[in-house]
């Protein structure tokens, strides 16, 4: 009987700890998925950015 009770305390103590584990991972996720819209949005300001500087240098180059 004791044996069941040691294996159910184990049991309990690795859902509490799966449960702490979850929030840590979720706050992860959440940054992983922050730092790709993040990087997103850097390569679409750059690439409309460069696009007028692009046009800006054939301007002043006269080409």
């Amino acid at each position: 009987m004791s044996l069941v009770l040691a294996q159910l305390r184990a049991l309990l103590c690795d859902v509490h700890r799966d449960e702490a584990g979850a929030v840590e991972s979720a706050q992860i996720f959440a940054w992983i998925v922050v730092t790709v819209i993040a990087i997103m949005a850097l390569g679409a300001l750059m690439q409309a950015l460069g696009v007028d500087v692009i046009n800006w240098v054939r301007d002043q180059i006269g080409i």
